[in-house]
């Protein structure tokens, strides 16, 4: 299955759970005690609280898909790296290519296409947390919400 079904087969069952939890919550807030009362609203906190986080990747992944085909549509997709048998991509190739993404960033600090390529460098060379933030960045200069670039990107891994 592709990352894309797996997400919404989780997002669907985090809503049957989810109504699992409103209806414990119900049964325990139905009881009348104050124990049972306060059961209820730590059944509901937490799925209410993975709901969010999912329904907050699902919304991001699909902002980075719109991102994604507009710049397939003009041919400013990053290229695709050379792999290691195993599927990885090879840590040299990797390399160069945010090399080659730094400067582009350098010299088009507002372009959604720079940073979205910086991003996959970042990824290519393992470092999500950089990847994530400078995807974040991409699509808020491709949303015109952008805020300041981000600061703690520097050399990957």
């Amino acid at each position: 299955m592709t990352a894309r079904v797996w997400a919404y087969v989780m997002a669907t069952a985090a809503t049957v759970y989810m109504a699992f939890a409103v209806w414990q919550a119900y049964l325990f807030a139905k009881s009348g005690s104050g124990l049972a009362l306060a059961l209820a609203v730590a059944v509901l906190a937490l799925p209410l609280i993975g709901l969010w986080l999912v329904w907050r990747e699902i919304a991001f992944a699909s902002r980075v898909q719109r991102l994604a085909d507009g710049l397939a549509a003009r041919g400013q997709l990053p290229p695709e790296l050379p792999r290691t048998p195993g599927g990885r991509v090879v840590p040299a190739a990797a390399a160069q290519e945010f090399t080659r993404c730094e400067a582009l960033v350098a010299n088009s600090p507002d372009s959604a296409a720079a940073w979205f390529a910086l991003a996959w460098a970042y990824e290519a060379g393992r470092d999500r947390k950089r990847a994530r933030a400078a995807m974040r960045h991409a699509v808020a200069l491709d949303d015109g919400k952008a805020g300041p670039a981000p600061t703690n990107l520097a050399e990957p891994g």
